[in-house]
């Protein structure tokens, strides 16, 4: 069965190649078809500019390109992510089988509102008449979506109401997981992504899944087993072990991330000190952040990201300094430079962790492949 990935996935900014924001049975697709692809979609562009339409904006046409593209490649099911909120995003012209919202927090309050239920209510636009919705949302949020859910004749599928995790361990290269939903057997899974969180996030994926095999007799319960257990996910508190140390790369880029690393760190590592590569964007709740990730009898190296939303480094270093008093903080002039210092001063089975911005993970994952090739 074919099965398609999301046209702009979580993981923006890409980590390492702008042809991950498209992939097919988690290839990316080529660079010699994105260019194809986005060449056609400006031939619509400029026709619709001539006719006097306002300019599309980048991730407007993206969305066209992968959208023409899972079209051509005749996908049985495109996973597309919203970008921000739902409401108003360019991915919610589709009309989906299911619909998911593994979440609100907040983050994004730009686009979205300032409080959590204007968040809620935004999240919740990507719900359509008589498409079921399955959601971990909890508390005011999911009493939003109930409410929505309800105006569009669409039945909700909601996390400890309908389905549930009965059981979780972590496990070597990631964690075992039962999920049981109110009218089927309890499914145990592996999934190598660590967290609670993660168990979260895959009891939903497992409820949608579920929905789909009603209507859908390609999908087995092995096919399912096995397409969670081979599921990863880069940059999401992904360890690699080599170099004779334990390197974690982990976005942890909202508070609400840095917080899931806080709990996944402890539940692994216990309170074991930590050497942290972080940047961390202007427009992120910091504070919140470096509160949740650094702890006491850390060092923590701190490098500009590579986009303009970069918060200066010095800057952090003092904000460091005065939330955690008994952490080390100092700047490095990059990544790589961060990296190599890091492993310099670190020894034999000591933590590396690289986080608080998406926008650096590529250059980790990069110099991290480098070293171990040579």
């Amino acid at each position: 069965m074919k099965r398609s990935l999301k046209p702009y996935n979580s993981t923006s900014p890409h980590l390492q190649s702008y042809t991950e924001r498209i992939q097919i049975n988690d290839g990316n697709i080529t660079e010699e078809a994105f260019g194809n692809l986005i060449s056609r979609v400006k031939v619509a562009v400029d026709t619709i500019i001539t006719n006097g339409i306002e300019a599309p904006t980048q991730f407007e046409i993206l969305t066209a390109a992968a959208f023409l593209f899972f079209k051509e490649q005749d996908v049985d099911y495109a996973v597309v992510e919203v970008g921000l909120g739902g409401l108003l995003d360019s991915t919610n012209i589709v009309t989906p089988k299911v619909s998911v919202i593994t979440n609100v927090t907040i983050d994004h309050q730009a686009y979205c509102g300032d409080t959590i239920e204007e968040i809620a209510q935004h999240k919740a636009g990507i719900i359509k008449s008589k498409i079921p919705v399955v959601t971990a949302a909890q508390d005011a949020p999911l009493r939003i979506i109930e409410e929505v859910a309800k105006e569009k004749h669409a039945r909700v599928y909601a996390f400890n109401k309908d389905f549930g995790i009965d059981s979780r361990s972590a496990v070597t290269g990631g964690q075992m997981i039962t999920v049981s939903t109110n009218d089927t057997a309890p499914a145990m899974l592996f999934t190598t992504m660590a967290g609670i969180h993660q168990s979260v996030n895959l009891a939903c994926a497992l409820m949608a899944v579920r929905l789909l095999m009603k209507d859908d007799t390609n999908i087995s319960e092995e096919t399912m087993r096995e397409g969670f257990a081979r599921t990863t996910w880069a940059g999401r508190f992904e360890v690699k072990r080599g170099l004779d140390r334990t390197f974690i790369f982990d976005g942890a880029h909202n508070a609400a991330g840095a917080e899931s690393f806080s709990m996944t760190y402890a539940e692994l590592f216990k309170d074991t000190p930590k050497t942290i590569v972080m940047a961390i964007l202007k427009d992120k709740n910091q504070d919140a952040i470096i509160r949740e990730v650094v702890k006491a009898g850390d060092t923590v190296l701190v490098v500009p990201a590579p986009t303009d939303r970069t918060e200066v480094p010095e800057v952090l270093v003092e904000k460091i300094r005065h939330i955690v008093p008994k952490a080390i903080a100092q700047t490095a002039d990059s990544v790589e430079d961060a990296l190599a210092l890091a492993y310099k001063h670190t020894k034999t089975g000591d933590i590396i962790t690289v986080c608080g911005s998406l926008y650096i993970l590529g250059d980790a994952r990069q110099w991290f492949n480098h070293e171990m090739s040579h």
